[in-house]
């Protein structure tokens, strides 16, 4: 299983896929579509709702049922004749228990995609990745299979647990190489294939990109005869895994770093990702920004006055420079613990301050409860322990990012 990953495949002729194409006439074609008289520059009414369908012409709306039953025909035509199949879209996302995040993702991490994070090193990519981890066994509970692949070994099963991976606690896979990457996914799809749980979500973190050599790599002696060898597997390799693992409902969450820019000759290339640092890129070709369904970029804001909050930690930016969900580029702030990873309070406390639903001070108190005053230092413990406090803390964030968030940049989506 697995062994045929990386040989190069050839492109065949589907003779009889051609001899449907060629007797998939003009004529008929025009003959199919001239049942129903569209004006010009319209758009596909199976995708609107009824209330929108209201609006338009009374041409439209009267032919909209037949419409709707041609594409559903075209549909089945091509699935039996040509096996193509419409996309369905994503099913479901893993959160990552960030509010804030989640919001500017449009749910959390998609199942079946690939998912990318990116950004300087200490910035906490690692940790927001486990976290979704963690937080997809607690959402499908501890029916969610899950692996972490650590090129870095730098990750232990305690620290796995410490931030979040406990339902149930796991093991990450070490000694990683590009292949045993693809190997895994080709693993995990034919197991949930095996057992008849292909609709059983998967989350596999890889950690990292940058770091994970291909066996070639790791034994060659001259490190010229192998550049960009990593690159030209990886544009075999992305593409093909990530459609197996929306087969699979495999939600593929990889890390990369960030590099500067190597501008050789006269004039820069043009950036791939307009709103990522302008100076940066990340290793291991263009096939990553392609395939891509959620690219996020981290980078560290400031480090956390632990006198201030009670521990030591850092304030992340983080915008989703690639999201095919929600609005991208909307930059946001998340508050971490070294020792505990990223706060869901703590983020939203910090929100709720930008967002002036929160006032502070030599006292501090919610807009929304302003009776009941405390130092920041005391913010999390009243929050624990006062069910008043902690009911009017939660409402306040959510209102705040449902209308900083979502009802300012989610117009249309």
């Amino acid at each position: 299983m697995g062994d045929d990953i990386i040989k190069d495949e050839e492109v065949q002729e589907n003779e009889e896929g051609a001899k449907i194409l060629e007797n998939y006439t003009v004529e008929a074609t025009k003959e199919m579509f001239e049942s129903v008289k569209l004006k010009e520059n319209e758009i596909e009414l199976n995708k609107i709702d009824k209330e929108s369908v209201q609006i338009l012409d009374p041409d439209i709306v009267e032919n909209d049922e037949l419409t709707k039953q041609l594409y559903a025909e075209f549909s089945s035509f091509l699935e039996t004749k040509a096996e193509m199949i419409p996309d369905e879209g994503i099913k479901d996302t893993i959160p990552t228990g960030i509010d804030l995040v989640d919001a500017i993702l449009g749910g959390g991490f998609a199942i079946g995609a690939l998912n990318i994070v990116v950004g300087q090193p200490g910035s906490g990519k690692t940790m927001l990745a486990i976290k979704a981890l963690g937080e997809g066994q607690k959402k499908y509970k501890g029916k969610l299979l899950g692996g972490f692949l650590d090129s870095e070994e730098a990750t232990t099963a305690d620290r796995l647990a410490m931030l979040g991976v406990r339902y149930p606690k796991i093991e990450p896979y070490n000694d990683i190489t590009i292949e045993k990457v693809f190997k895994f996914l080709e693993g995990l799809a034919l197991f949930k294939q095996t057992k008849k749980i292909v609709e059983m979500p998967s989350v596999v973190v890889w950690d990292s990109i940058a770091n994970t050599l291909s066996q070639k790599e790791r034994e060659a002696d001259d490190v010229n005869s192998v550049i960009g060898y990593k690159a030209r597997m990886l544009s075999l390799l992305v593409p093909k895994y990530v459609a197996k693992c929306a087969q699979n409902n495999i939600c593929f969450i990889a890390v990369n770093q960030l590099r500067d820019k190597m501008n050789m000759g006269q004039f820069a290339p043009a950036a791939d990702l307009k709103f990522m640092t302008s100076t940066k890129d990340m290793p291991g070709g263009n096939v990553l920004k392609f395939n891509a369904f959620h690219l996020i970029e981290m980078k560290v804001k400031s480090l956390i006055d632990r006198d201030k909050l009670g521990f030591d930690g850092v304030i992340v930016k983080l915008k989703c420079v690639k999201n095919k969900l929600f609005t991208p580029n909307i930059e946001i702030e998340i508050v971490g613990s070294f020792n505990s990873g990223f706060s869901n309070f703590w983020t939203n406390y910090n929100f709720m301050t930008q967002a002036k639903r929160l006032n502070t001070g030599a006292w501090n108190y919610l807009v929304s409860l302003p009776d009941k005053k405390f130092r920041t230092k005391d913010a999390y413990t009243l929050y624990k322990e006062d069910e008043i406090f902690r009911a009017a803390y939660d409402e306040s964030a959510k209102e705040s990012i449902q209308a900083e968030i979502i009802d300012k940049y989610g117009q249309g989506i």
